[in-house]
């Protein structure tokens, strides 16, 4: 598999800089090919506004989506382009910042995901987006333990934190979500503990190829007129939180 391993942790010492380690070593000894883009080391200072292109064309109301369509993007953003075109599957390797990505992550986000390219215009959305056929794995850590992360905890389910990057991210421009990797509370663990994760991970990796996807659903499902799900059916995020 051409894999995109995406990676956003101010430190390379930390336990995501571990696992995005853990992650290429594996990945590449199984013979997988893998491009990496450290956002930090990249120092990505870009994020969506009229820098993010070359020219504009409409220089009297500035709506990216619009401009986002002439593909007149700045080099940085076109280089990150091809890496997402080139894969087949993209890692997300990141802290929980706030219950999502870090904002620098979500910078690379908002740029790179650009209407045209990712969803859009000529590119649909759901199953018919712009990355129909890849795949995603969101791998992150957290600083609490899975408790404050249950249904009934402090922080609710872990399921909610993802699902907009899971949905609303990935399937939304037609990635296929494959479960997603939660490290809880490396920071409060011993050492042992760690490489015992670090070891899980190395394990999982061996069978990236061939993992189910989460079964997300499809236009098919909704209702043509009110947009809303069939009846019987289960929800989007219960269906992350199931599998």
């Amino acid at each position: 598999m051409k894999i995109f391993l995406v990676y956003a942790h101010p430190e390379p010492k930390s336990f995501n800089g571990a696992l995005k380690n853990q992650a290429v070593e594996s990945l590449t000894e199984l013979g997988h090919d893998v491009k990496v883009s450290d956002l930090y080391e990249m120092d990505w200072t870009h994020y969506l506004g009229k820098k993010c292109y070359t020219e504009i064309e409409n220089k009297d109301f500035f709506k990216p989506q619009q401009e986002s369509m002439s593909k007149k993007f700045i080099e940085p953003i076109k280089k990150e382009m091809e890496k997402v075109a080139w894969s087949d599957l993209v890692i997300l390797q990141f802290p929980i910042y706030w219950f999502s990505m870090p904002g620098i992550m979500k910078n690379w986000v908002d740029c790179v995901f650009a209407r045209g390219f990712a969803y859009g215009g000529d590119v649909g959305i759901l199953e018919n987006g712009g990355f129909k056929g890849k795949k995603l794995l969101i791998s992150m850590t957290t600083g609490g333990p899975s408790m404050f992360y249950s249904k009934e905890g402090q922080f609710g389910e872990v399921q909610r934190t993802l699902f907009h990057i899971a949905h609303g991210m990935g399937f939304f421009c037609g990635m296929d979500s494959l479960k997603p990797a939660i490290w809880f509370s490396p920071a409060r663990i011993g050492q042992e503990a760690r490489e015992k994760m670090l070891k899980e991970w190395a394990e999982r990796l061996k069978g990236i190829e061939n993992e189910e996807i989460v079964p997300f659903h499809h236009t098919k499902d909704y209702d043509e007129n009110t947009y809303q799900l069939k009846k019987g059916l289960k929800t989007n995020l219960e269906i992350l939180g199931d599998f």
